[in-house]
């Protein structure tokens, strides 16, 4: 057949598009466990038909990777090759670690870099303290609705009322899903924006406590925040006054390097 007579390949609809990174987007909410095809089904309020058919082919390119026992799907190997080529939109994290590092040291606790993506956070950066009973509550890489967790809480705090209102309004199936209401999610960001800082009691994980700090940004809100998660025992309130001292510390000190 001659190839000027062939028709043209039909697109990808920008619809098809936006689910596609919909799906990505969950799949990575599930971090390390992986999520399975009911669990997109469930979150995305998509047909099963449809989303089998977009993580198939993303499986093809790479994009996602399906556990061959579990069948519970990943983020693929393309992902992170392209990643490499990606600039980071945060100035060279690697300066940014030795700030982390001593937070960590100094609490002995763990202590996480995260930044805003969207109406999401993302973890960016981790370092473990010394004690040994570690509050492991958010992986490298993992997502979570901008308002969960202690850094998001803190991200979420230092936008106007009325964008805060707009991203727990874009966020509320979300939320559902972690079974937290936007009502309690506006009480503890008002909290958080009263005290100039958050805690996060409980809200992920049971018996863990988090602080977070948003790190000022020279242009425009913050994008940044630097949290410490602990097991409650070792948060009771006069420590919660001097970790949360430690963070503020810190969170200046990133703001400092980020500018500079």
């Amino acid at each position: 057949m001659n190839k000027l007579s062939e028709k043209p390949k039909p697109m990808p609809s920008a619809q098809t598009v936006e689910r596609a990174i919909e799906l990505l987007r969950l799949v990575a909410m599930h971090g390390h466990a992986g999520a399975r095809l009911l669990d997109l089904t469930k979150e995305s309020g998509m047909a099963h038909p449809t989303i089998h058919r977009i993580v198939k082919r993303l499986c093809v390119e790479r994009v996602l990777a399906q556990e061959p026992t579990t069948k519970h799907y990943f983020l693929g190997s393309l992902l992170y090759e392209l990643g490499l080529a990606a600039p980071s939109p945060v100035k060279r994290i690697d300066r940014l670690r030795p700030v982390l590092k001593r937070l960590a040291k100094a609490t002995e606790d763990t202590a996480y870099l995260t930044m805003r993506s969207g109406d999401e956070v993302v973890c960016v950066a981790i370092e473990e303290g010394s004690y040994p009973i570690r509050a492991r509550t958010f992986e490298l890489g993992a997502r979570r609705p901008l308002g969960i967790g202690a850094a998001g809480l803190a991200l979420l705090a230092a936008l106007p009322y009325a964008e805060m209102d707009d991203v727990v309004s874009r966020n509320l199936l979300a939320l559902e899903r972690s079974g937290i209401s936007s009502a309690v999610i506006h009480e503890r960001a008002n909290i958080a924006r009263a005290d100039g800082y958050s805690i996060s009691k409980g809200l992920i994980t049971s018996g863990v406590v988090g602080i977070g700090f948003a790190i000022p940004s020279a242009i425009g809100y913050p994008y940044l925040a630097v949290s410490v998660a602990a097991i409650s025992s070792r948060m009771q309130e006069d420590r919660l006054q001097t970790i949360a001292k430690k963070c503020q510390i810190a969170a200046k000190q990133i703001a400092v390097l980020e500018a500079s």
